[in-house]
């Protein structure tokens, strides 16, 4: 594949400005992909910092390795080939943890993988059905919809898709593949779309939430997720941040709400009708996090017309304190 990953990130320097980088820092890009986010980070960072760039598509650590072969030859720059699950893991071979100033993480699938119909991730786009980030690992999308048994395809499109019609969507998928299997894109959403019919004023393609399903799934989006948010104590400095954006309400909420638990501690436990003890003040006085601001931070207008698949984006910053901020 032509190493060629044209990719507008999403809220480029806020996401960077964000984390709050200092001159040789540590600091960690979960989600590579082209580099945009990677290379503001470098600039923050500098010569004297590190940075490591963890993209499980080799597809993009192609195109990095192109991209930063300067940095990556004077040490400052590391592309770790793996998903960002295994960031404590990585980190702790390292002898990383608890030294990192600044994580980041654009989640969700990258534009170029949309645009390229061969990696099966886009129902605009003819292709095999693949949809896998990394296609040397995995069940691809193909073998989920004609292999699953009928509940569990139920389950993935409800949990994951949040698709009211799942039920007419599964028996449409059944009675085909029983017939021959689906293998292309245009297959599937073809076959969504001669069964399930929406209002015709609703602008999206009634195979959009069966696609994010099943990418979700093959990729385990939310198992990655919840892997990233759970290292957050193990991983950052103190005055060290986490910044991630998300694109869709099931990820917004599992990063909304492990922020708040987070930032509260014990202090959830409170009534908060009642006068605080001085041992619940204690508590809230030796907090270890804080988030950086109360509401997600959402492009401008400007970049959302510029790019419209911005629109939905969402990003949260959270601070792991230190001794000195914590009172």
């Amino acid at each position: 594949m032509a190493p060629e990953f044209k990719h507008i990130s999403v809220l480029r320097d806020e996401l960077v400005q964000s984390l709050h980088l200092q001159a040789g820092s540590i600091a960690v890009d979960c989600t590579a992909g082209g580099g945009g986010h990677t290379e503001l980070i470098l600039q923050a960072v500098g010569p004297q910092g590190k940075v490591l760039a963890f993209d499980r598509d080799p597809w993009a650590r192609e195109v990095l390795t192109q991209r930063f072969q300067k940095e990556l030859d004077q040490g400052i720059l590391e592309l770790i080939p793996e998903p960002y699950s295994q960031l404590e893991n990585v980190l702790s071979q390292k002898q990383l943890l608890g030294k990192i100033s600044g994580v980041c993480a654009d989640i969700g699938v990258s534009s170029p993988q949309i645009d390229h119909g061969e990696r099966g991730f886009s129902f605009a786009k003819d292709g095999p059905l693949d949809m896998r980030m990394d296609p040397t690992r995995g069940v691809s999308a193909a073998e989920v919809v004609n292999t699953f048994p009928e509940a569990e395809l139920l389950r993935i499109f409800r949990e994951f898709g949040e698709e009211p019609k799942a039920h007419f969507i599964v028996k449409a998928i059944a009675h085909r593949r029983a017939q021959s299997p689906i293998s292309t894109t245009f297959e599937l959403s073809e076959l969504i779309a001669a069964n399930v019919h929406y209002k015709e004023r609703s602008r999206k393609n009634p195979a959009t939430k069966v696609f994010q399903a099943l990418r979700i799934f093959v990729n385990d989006e939310l198992g990655e997720l919840e892997a990233l948010l759970k290292a957050i104590p193990a991983v950052l400095a103190p005055q060290g941040r986490c910044s991630i954006i998300t694109f869709h309400s099931l990820e917004d909420r599992m990063v909304k709400l492990n922020f708040k638990a987070l930032s509260e501690g014990d202090s959830h436990q409170f009534d908060r009708r009642l006068p605080l003890t001085a041992q619940q003040l204690a508590k809230l006085e030796n907090r270890q996090y804080r988030i950086i601001k109360p509401f997600p931070l959402v492009p401008s207008d400007q970049e959302q017309e510029s790019n419209p698949r911005s629109r939905s984006a969402k990003l949260r910053v959270i601070e792991r304190l230190s001794k000195e901020t914590e009172t």
